[in-house]
C-alpha cells in the first residue's frame, strides 16, 4: 500500500497531540508547542518507534541520557508511552497508525518537532515524520525560476555544511551579551539637560536582580559580583523558554 499523505497543519496536529500523550506517560511536562530547532546533541538521546499501518514514518522522543536508560530500562512502560502518543496521533489525523518497540536511534530531526514543557522549562522533545501531500506547499510559485549552480561544486563541501539535527554547528558563533541594571524614559528636554552629577532613576528597585540580553531578549537574571577588579554577573536565574522566544 502507497503511502497516505497528510496536510501540514493536520500533522503538526497530530504532533503535539501524541507529544502531550509522550509528556504524560513519562512525567516529563504539562504543555507541548510546536518549535523549528532540533538542538540534540551527544548528550541527548533519542527513542524511536518506526510507524506502519495506513502510512509509514517515525515518532520520536529526546531526552537526556539520564531519562533515555529510566525509560529504556522499562520496556513495558516505554512501550504504552508510545502506543498511546500513536493513538493520540491517529485520533488527530482520522486514520489508524500502529507502532513497533521504540528504542535508541537516529538523531535526525522529524519532521514536525514539539517542545514538551513543564512549567515552561524545555524538559524534552518530541517529533512525528509522515509522508506529507499539501498541493499548496508543493505548488512552484510563479515566475519561479531554478537557481544556476557551478556543476563542478564537490559534494564533499554541500554534506559538509547539511545541518543534521544538531546546533554544535553555531557554536562558535559570537553573539553580543548585554547586563542591564534598568531602563527608563525621559522627554528629549531632560535628555539634553544631562549634566555629571545629575541622578537618573531607573525602573528597578535597589537589591532587584540584573538581567541579562542577547540580542535585546532576556535570557536570564543575575546578581553583581567583582572578579579581580572587574565587574561580572553571577546567574540566578535562566528565563522560562516563553520570555525568551518573544
Amino acid at each position: 500500500m502507497s503511502d497516505r499523505g497528510t496536510s501540514r497543519s493536520e500533522l503538526m496536529t497530530a504532533a503535539e497531540a501524541a507529544a502531550l500523550a509522550l509528556a504524560q506517560a513519562f512525567g516529563l511536562g504539562d504543555e507541548a508547542r510546536i518549535a523549528t530547532d532540533w538542538p540534540v546533541d551527544a548528550g541527548d538521546a533519542v527513542l524511536r518507534a518506526e510507524i506502519s499501518g495506513e502510512t509509514t514514518g517515525s515518532i520520536v522522543l529526546a531526552v537526556n541520557e539520564e531519562v533515555a536508560e529510566r525509560l529504556v530500562g522499562n520496556t513495558s512502560v516505554l512501550a504504552e508511552g508510545f502506543t498511546n502518543a500513536l493513538q493520540a496521533a491517529s485520533r488527530a489525523l482520522g486514520f489508524d497508525l500502529t507502532g513497533g518497540v521504540p528504542a535508541q536511534g537516529d538523531t535526525s530531526a522529524p519532521a514536525v518537532i514539539v517542545e514538551i514543557l513543564d512549567g515552561g522549562q524545555l524538559t524534552a522533545l518530541a517529533g512525528l515524520t509522515l509522508p506529507i501531500a499539501d498541493p499548496a506547499a508543493l505548488a512552484e510559485p510563479q515566475g519561479y525560476e531554478p537557481s544556476s549552480f557551478d556543476p563542478t561544486f564537490d559534494a564533499k563541501v554541500l554534506s559538509s555544511v547539511v545541518v543534521s539535527g544538531s546546533l554544535a554547528v553555531l557554536n562558535d558563533v559570537e553573539l553580543v551579551v548585554t547586563a542591564e541594571l534598568g531602563r527608563t524614559t525621559m522627554p528629549v528636554r531632560d535628555l539634553l539637560g544631562l549634566t555629571p552629577g545629575m541622578v537618573v532613576e531607573i525602573d528597578r528597585a535597589a537589591g532587584s536582580p540584573i538581567d541579562l540580553l542577547v540580542n535585546g531578549r532576556r535570557i536570564a537574571t543575575g546578581e553583581v559580583v567583582v572578579i579581580d577588579e572587574e565587574f561580572g554577573i553571577r546567574i540566578t536565574e535562566i528565563a522560562p523558554m516563553d520570555e525568551r522566544s518573544r
